[in-house]
């Protein structure tokens, strides 16, 4: 157990002077009583049998006074507490061809303005992660369930070049919890680096929490990693691979960096990955389908630690010793001590 304010456990020096100050009073006490008395007939002046732990009410107050003492030092530990191992990850498009206006105000505005939605139509406990690709693919925020970052990640997003969704999705994938290892052999050979150890075969799928990608895009993937191969990896792996088109069919004609060019719209190849891997292809996306999504990756809860504040339990239990501890004054003795 760790401390946020350690130094409001100098308030735990009271613990052994209250011992100190009780046991004193007690001895006084026994004095008293025998000077008003003969010890042998003391007994017969009180009505009802003594308590047989006449102390009880004061280690009450006094495990309520260190109890209260350590709630104000904050304590922090690392705890049991069910988590959702479910995750989905967001792949957005910040290729250069999503700057087309074809959709206001812009494809990549769209996207981003979509992936909001998703966000917000997920359940709270699943996780969610961000997956930006251009050229390459980048793990923007690793599957948390902060919804405040992945929408602050998501609104950061800028145009960038080059398309390649196969790196998206093979990012996606090693994204996913469980699958850190996943397309090993691909990304080393995207790197210019050529295994001579096979690759470990994927865990049995009983072992894989529930992992899902969701990928806008306009479709058009010119670089990278071939997206055939990262769709057989996402199949080993058990990740349904849904997809979002973000474009319209006639695609558009605009100046991009100073020349008229026409940016295309294919979502042929954002079908076939959704039907490969199990997912489904969406144009345009509605909420429900959204719902839909996290529905369908359910949950899967395990017991995590965690480290989290205790300040409230620990006080908690610090009030009820001290009821405790006046509830057995009362009964015993008709009076608070």
């Amino acid at each position: 157990m760790e401390f946020t304010w350690p130094v409001m456990l100098v308030g735990l020096v009271a613990v052994p002077l209250l011992v100190a100050a009780y046991a004193s009073v007690r001895r006084y006490q026994a004095r008293v009583a025998q000077a008003f008395a003969d010890p042998h007939l003391l007994p017969l002046l009180r009505s009802g049998r003594p308590p047989r732990a006449p102390w009880l009410p004061f280690a009450c107050y006094l495990g309520a006074v260190a109890l209260l003492v350590l709630a104000s030092a904050r304590p922090v530990a690392a705890i049991p507490v069910p988590t959702n191992q479910a995750a989905l990850v967001v792949g957005i498009d910040t290729s250069k061809s999503m700057v087309a206006t074809d959709i206001s105000p812009s494809r990549l505005d769209a996207a981003k303005r979509m992936a909001k939605e998703l966000v917000a139509n997920l359940p709270r406990s699943l996780r969610v992660g961000v997956v930006a690709f251009s050229d390459y693919a980048q793990v923007l925020v690793a599957p948390t369930t902060d919804r405040q970052e992945v929408l602050e990640a998501i609104e950061r997003l800028q145009p960038q070049q080059a398309t390649s969704i196969g790196s998206a999705i093979l990012m996606g994938v090693r994204a996913l919890p469980g699958r850190e290892r996943a397309g090993e052999d691909l990304l080393r050979r995207q790197q210019g680096v050529f295994p001579t150890v096979p690759q470990a075969p994927p865990p049995p799928a009983s072992e894989l929490p529930p992992g899902a990608l969701v990928i806008f895009s306009d479709g058009v993937s010119n670089f990278g990693v071939d997206p055939m191969e990262a769709v057989q990896v996402a199949r080993q792996y058990r990740v349904r691979v849904h997809t979002v088109g973000v474009g319209t069919p006639t695609g558009q004609v605009q100046t991009v960096d100073g020349q008229l060019v026409f940016i295309p719209f294919d979502p042929a190849g954002l079908q076939q990955v959704a039907q490969l891997t199990g997912g489904r292809y969406f144009y345009p996306p509605t909420a429900e389908d959204f719902r839909a999504i996290g529905r369908e990756l359910g949950r899967a809860m395990t017991w995590q630690r965690q480290r989290t504040e205790i300040t409230s339990l620990v006080a908690a239990l610090g009030g009820l010793l001290m009821l405790a501890g006046g509830a057995l004054s009362l009964v015993w003795y008709r009076r608070l001590p």
